[in-house]
């Protein structure tokens, strides 16, 4: 009798284990699927006027292979982030279909740090086009927020000011080619009112979700007119890094979001399945414990 209750304790323990593990009701296990000491880079073409680019990225100490940011950059696009070790590259702008060993339009040092997520945009104007090295602050803001950052990159719209319809101001005399610091807005759907060259102005309705981090890039739309392009710069409580935003009804971006930063894994279980392979875990524990309770009786009789 003194080995049942050691051999009853491991059996129920098994069974609950299993049966959680079954039932789907065990905490999720982060998967982190940035590898550490990574940093996040991304490219975008925002100049109008200039035809389409490949953008590289070459490492400076002295290894051979580039890293296509974009080998197709047309104004307005912005590539989705990727992966990229640590380290100091020089950045290249060249017209679409030129190879590596063409003069490049424009050309800059860059350090990519770990831990970071940077944007590196062709901003500024057809006469004087300029390659720029963006922070991206991806920390999740509160919940029921959403931070925006406005990017002008429209010719027709030198200064610009941004405001969500009987919310906040996002920005005020915001610069062509310069980004400006991000704002926190409510989560939900809003008309974003966008005040240009000191009296024309546009709306625009978005969605913006809960602990999401946005761009809002001013672009040229028609001869003298402009339209938002909402960029997701990261996703959901965690800032997932977003990607490109695909342009959709009315100049809007839809989301897409590649698997990348911390996500929960989860189980389908077929819940009766489980529930009757956990039953049946309990039936031979307490069958055990019978047996167990005869087997004293029986040695009584031989004897």
């Amino acid at each position: 009798m003194r080995h049942q209750r050691p051999v009853l304790t491991v059996i129920a323990t098994t069974v609950a284990a299993l049966a959680i593990l079954l039932l789907g009701v065990a905490p999720a296990q982060a998967d982190q699927s940035t590898p550490p000491g990574k940093a996040w880079v991304r490219a975008g073409h925002l100049v109008p006027g200039i035809g389409s680019t490949r953008i590289d990225l070459v490492p400076q100490s002295g290894a051979t292979t580039s890293i296509a940011m974009s080998p197709s950059a047309s104004y307005g696009d912005v590539t989705e982030y990727q992966k990229i070790d640590p380290g100091d590259y020089t950045v290249y702008v060249r017209p679409q279909g030129a190879s590596l060993d063409t003069a490049p339009m424009l050309q800059r040092a860059f350090t990519v740090v770990a831990g970071k997520a940077t944007t590196l945009a062709v901003l500024g104007t057809v006469d004087a086009p300029r390659l720029v090295a963006l922070d991206d602050d991806l920390t999740p803001p509160a919940a029921n927020t959403a931070r925006v950052r406005v990017l002008p990159a429209a010719s027709h719209a030198q200064t610009v000011s941004v405001d969500a319809m009987n919310g906040p101001t996002i920005t005020t005399g915001a610069v062509l080619g310069q980004a400006t610091s991000y704002a926190t807005v409510p989560a939900g759907s809003w008309t974003l009112n966008l005040t240009y060259n000191s009296g024309l102005s546009a709306q625009q309705s978005v969605g913006l979700a809960s602990g999401s981090v946005y761009t809002v890039v001013i672009l040229d739309s028609g001869a003298d007119s402009v339209q938002i392009k909402l960029i997701t710069d990261a996703a959901g409580a965690v800032a997932t890094p977003a990607g490109a935003a695909a342009t959709g009804e009315g100049g809007m971006a839809s989301e897409i979001s590649p698997t990348s930063g911390i996500q929960t894994t989860s189980r389908d279980i077929d819940p009766l399945g489980a529930s009757a392979l956990a039953l049946a875990l309990v039936l031979l524990a307490v069958r055990h414990r019978r047996h167990l309770r005869r087997a004293p009786m029986a040695a009584r009789v031989e004897r």
